[in-house]
């Protein structure tokens, strides 16, 4: 399965949306509408990049596999800095475009890279003006 950075920035917006310091699966129903797989797997790069955490001490999501199957319970999450950092990065007007018409063949390590970039420049444009 390929990274669907669409799909990438609508569950970062509900991090982003939420009145709540923390999410759970719940959350994410209208989302996932029946495709766990593709929501899992999103899920999981995010934890991997630790853009997203369990918001308990154990550290625990509440994904597990078994055999032929993912297991979930619902857990809060909740994003890092980086989390943040990304997700607001994405939400920009212009940045998400650039990324599927550009980037989106390249992996979430340098989606993470190039769109702090381009949010820098967008900065920079704004002080100089």
């Amino acid at each position: 399965m390929r990274i669907d950075y669409e799909y990438v920035e609508q569950i970062l917006e509900v991090f982003l949306e939420s009145n709540s310091p923390t999410v759970d699966w719940n959350s994410f129903l209208p989302i996932i509408r029946g495709n766990d797989d593709k929501f899992i797997f999103h899920i999981l790069i995010l934890v991997d990049k630790n853009l997203i955490v369990a918001a308990h001490s154990d550290g625990l999501i509440g994904i597990k596999r078994n055999y032929t199957e993912y297991v979930t319970s619902v857990v809060p999450w909740r994003l890092t800095s980086d989390g943040h950092d990304f997700a607001n990065a994405l939400v920009k007007p212009g940045v998400l475009a650039t990324v599927q018409e550009k980037f989106k063949e390249e992996g979430l390590s340098a989606v993470i890279g190039i769109t702090k970039k381009i949010v820098e420049k967008q900065a920079m444009k704004l002080l100089d003006e």
